[in-house]
């Protein structure tokens, strides 16, 4: 069995009266402090698809070097999946994992302003050391395929998880710009609910391609993934 995990929600930090600051990931519309060991672990996997292994090699490295004791993995990822920090999917084959885990992740595209792309690239160059040559990508305007442009003109326009994403490309929809055409392209049947879409997407012809443009944006850094809780659909 192959089980894959990824980071969820938007990242800010915030800065109380008191000056002291605080990370802060929205979830959906709750706002989640993170304590120091959720986000060593949080910062493990934000832009990463990786295995439990995986994930707890990074989370001890990072934990040595933030003062954490790495024997928290555990206590750790149970507590951050159950506050939907992190997604995680199991399966026997590797694309089938990959399939559960984004199918019903809601895509973020991520739109950097200028200045921000300059703070990015002086905190490479001067905290994490990277080189120049690596840290000028962050500069270059972003250059997608065909399918990854589909992907980003249907997020850009509402909230759509990867299976309704998955929905609008093989059906031919690239309008869905409000909640009417949302419901018309994605649920015109008596059977198909926001929950159950990921069961009968996968045996769509392209579904492979389209989840191999969604995890390229997400591991390139051009979106995040987002989870809605009932109370958010409502």
């Amino acid at each position: 069995m192959i089980q894959l995990y990824a980071a969820v929600g938007r990242y800010h930090i915030e800065v109380q009266p008191n000056g002291k600051k605080i990370p802060i990931v929205t979830v959906g519309i709750n706002e989640c402090a993170l304590t120091i060991e959720e986000m060593v672990l949080w910062s493990s996997l934000i832009w990463n698809i990786l295995t439990k292994e995986e994930l707890e090699e990074s989370y001890k490295r990072k934990a040595e070097k933030s003062g954490v004791d790495p024997k928290t993995f555990e206590n750790t990822l149970q507590r951050m999946e159950g506050r939907n920090l992190v997604a995680s999917a199991k399966a026997i084959k590797g694309d089938e994992a990959l399939y559960q885990l984004l199918a019903n992740l809601y895509v973020v595209p991520i739109t950097s302003s200028f200045s921000t792309k300059v703070k990015a690239f002086l905190h490479l160059i001067f905290c994490e050391k990277v080189p120049f040559s690596a840290v000028k990508l962050v500069f270059q305007k972003e250059s997608y395929d065909q399918m990854q442009q589909k992907v980003i003109h249907l997020s850009k326009q509402t909230l759509l998880s990867s299976a309704e994403i998955l929905k609008c490309i093989e059906t031919g929809v690239t309008d869905v710009s409000t909640s009417e055409k949302v419901l018309d392209a994605l649920y015109d049947d008596d059977f198909s609910t926001c929950d159950n879409l990921g069961l009968f997407m996968r045996f769509y012809d392209h579904y492979r391609e389209i989840l191999e443009a969604v995890a390229t944006l997400y591991l390139s850094r051009n979106i995040v993934f987002d989870k809605l809780s009932p109370t958010d659909k409502i």
